[in-house]
């Protein structure tokens, strides 16, 4: 059991876009009798140039009671609105399919039967690409402004939701300074000592100047050095390296490659691995992610320029093992961001995984009162595992794809598939996916990240859903499903040819 009752201080040891969130996140359920205090170092760098949320961005800012406007004007945030997958199929200039953030209020899926999406069905069997039916992405595809963007998000013009892309250094800084503004203790130290009693509960960290700071409970937000969890702490690792083969990034910074930001996360694939373009306001963070089995780090760095066309600064070699902590809440203590896990950054599964960490933790100790019974912190890890296994399966699925003209694409295709999915995979060869599919990956009142639609675009442009596979579940439909489908499919060819406006 863990009583935080009569906690008096609660300590987030590092900073960056994990740190702070968490800080903030406990500042509001803490009374103001806690002390809630930051510790990091100065001396060590934050991970990344340029980061995207995915759909859980926006709510996690709201919660914390921070506006939206001026998150974006002071972080140079920039709407985000899916991905672009550029050459994952054959890797030609004309290869690219998207996977928007569609609203669950769009034409298609709203007509929905039994956790399933006819009207998407009828897409499939009849060989329309998903994002046809989405209002918005005319203004993907033609490269919009910020402002027109969000002229069309304010009339609701579009059937996308937006997430937004964003500076890591800046909103390490923005969410700083919130913090401070609302009696967050900040302190600028190197931890060197993590001391323990006698069950294992962390009772204070020792700084380099040998200050003793005691604590009731510590959050693990210190990056990929894991500071606690897995050193100090026990934790089981799980590694993912079996079906997720990239181990290595090299980011930089790199001038916009059209004339406005792009309202989607560009990811493409090279040779080895791919390259991540997110656009900021006023230039893009971007980075190479390979295996390091397949090219070297110097090779990798070399392939940017001739890709690109140009020389860039790449900041560093980062190295990874793709995959994380079963146990990210053990005792006093709980891990989130880097410290808890980590894969490739595609589909910026980072931070929306984080987000959901914190907000689950914030869920359970609430509904605790403070006092967490070790069935619900067991619970807690459980579904937080099941989730990270959602990630991996969902990562791995972009790479069934059938590149295969050099020796990493070849090997990827050799890669065994996770039986989760495998599962998947052989139940959408007859139908397409449902919402019951993926229940496994919830648990305990987590949500998933990622919505069966979202599955649905990416195994769409992949061409991993037979259009005969769905011929079956839309010969059943009721008589009334039969006309819905006939007049969508008639809105579509309508709309394709001017006729129309979308509704």
């Amino acid at each position: 059991m863990l009583n935080l009752r009569g906690a008096k201080r609660v300590v987030i040891l590092g900073g960056g876009t994990a740190g702070w969130f968490a800080a903030l996140s406990l500042r509001k359920i803490f009374s103001a009798a806690v002390e809630v205090r930051v510790i990091e170092s100065s001396q060590i760098g934050i991970v990344g140039v340029g980061e995207g949320g995915l759909l859980n961005l926006q709510s996690a800012l709201l919660s914390l009671d921070i506006d939206l406007d001026d998150f974006v004007r002071e972080t140079h945030a920039t709407y985000k609105w899916g991905f672009s997958y550029e050459g994952w199929r054959t890797g030609e200039k004309d290869d690219r399919y998207f996977h928007p953030f569609a609203s669950s209020d769009g034409v298609a899926s709203k007509w929905e039967k039994s956790g399933s999406f006819p009207l998407i069905a009828a897409m499939i069997h009849n060989g329309i690409p998903m994002p046809d039916y989405l209002r918005g992405m005319d203004l993907i595809k033609g490269n919009a402004s910020q402002q027109e963007a969000k002229k069309a998000l304010d009339a609701k013009e579009v059937d996308i939701i937006s997430s937004f892309h964003f500076d890591s250094y800046k909103i390490a800084e923005y969410l700083k300074k919130i913090a401070l503004s609302r009696n967050i203790v900040h302190q600028d130290a190197m931890v060197n000592e993590v001391q323990t009693d006698e069950r294992g509960r962390v009772v204070a960290l020792t700084t380099r100047e040998g200050e003793r700071i005691e604590l009731d409970f510590v959050v693990d937000a210190s990056g990929l050095s894991r500071k606690i969890i897995g050193k100090v702490v026990p934790s089981q690792w799980h590694s993912f390296s079996e079906h997720l083969l990239l181990d290595r990034a090299i980011p930089f910074y790199m001038r916009h490659p059209e004339k406005n930001p792009g309202l989607v996360s560009r990811a493409i694939a090279l040779s080895a691995g791919w390259m991540w373009q997110i656009p900021l306001q006023d230039r893009v963070g971007a980075g190479y992610v390979y295996s390091s089995k397949h090219i070297s780090d110097e090779d990798a760095a070399a392939e940017i320029q001739r890709t690109l066309g140009y020389d860039v600064q790449p900041q560093r070699v980062i190295r990874f093992e793709p995959g994380c902590f079963e146990q990210v809440w053990v005792g006093n203590v709980l891990s989130v961001g880097l410290a808890s896990g980590f894969v490739e950054p595609l589909e910026a599964t980072s931070i929306g995984q984080m987000v959901e960490t914190v907000r689950n933790f914030v869920r359970v100790l609430t509904l605790s009162q403070g006092v967490v019974s070790d069935n619900a912190i067991r619970e807690f890890n459980e579904s937080n595992h099941h989730s990270w296994l959602e990630v991996r399966d969902f990562l791995r699925m972009h790479y069934d794809c059938p590149r295969r003209d050099t020796a990493f694409w070849r090997d990827v295709a050799k890669v065994p598939l996770p039986e989760t999915y495998r599962a998947l995979k052989e139940c959408m060869q007859l139908r397409a996916p449902r919402l019951l599919d993926l229940e496994g990956y919830i648990l305990h009142g987590r949500r998933g990240i990622f919505h069966v639609i979202n599955w649905m675009f990416v195994a769409t442009g992949l061409g991993l859903i037979p259009r005969d596979a769905v011929k079956t579940e839309l010969m059943a439909l009721p008589p009334e499903g039969k006309q819905a489908v006939g007049e969508f499919l008639a809105w579509l060819k309508q709309r394709q040819e001017g006729t129309v406006i979308p509704a």
